[in-house]
């Protein structure tokens, strides 16, 4: 069932609103806010690696069973 975009949007207005809600409430509590914040630098932390680990094997191609990298 396709819904039309009026509805869509609606539907983007209230979750939009429940974030801002949230928001709020994390900003202020400064003790929420703090472990929101540590937790989003430890997940930048992992991302970060795990681009580190896709870029090695973007630079490596696979020949005959064995792989090697790229010169």
């Amino acid at each position: 069932m396709v819904t039309s975009k009026k509805q869509e949007q609606q539907w983007q207005a209230e979750g939009d609103a429940r974030v801002l809600a949230q928001y709020q409430e994390i900003i202020s509590d400064k003790k929420r806010m703090s472990r929101a914040i540590k937790e989003a630098d430890r997940q930048a932390s992992d991302l970060s690696k795990r681009a580190s680990v896709l870029r090695s094997a973007a630079n490596m191609k696979a020949t005959g069973g064995s792989i090697r990298r790229k010169k």
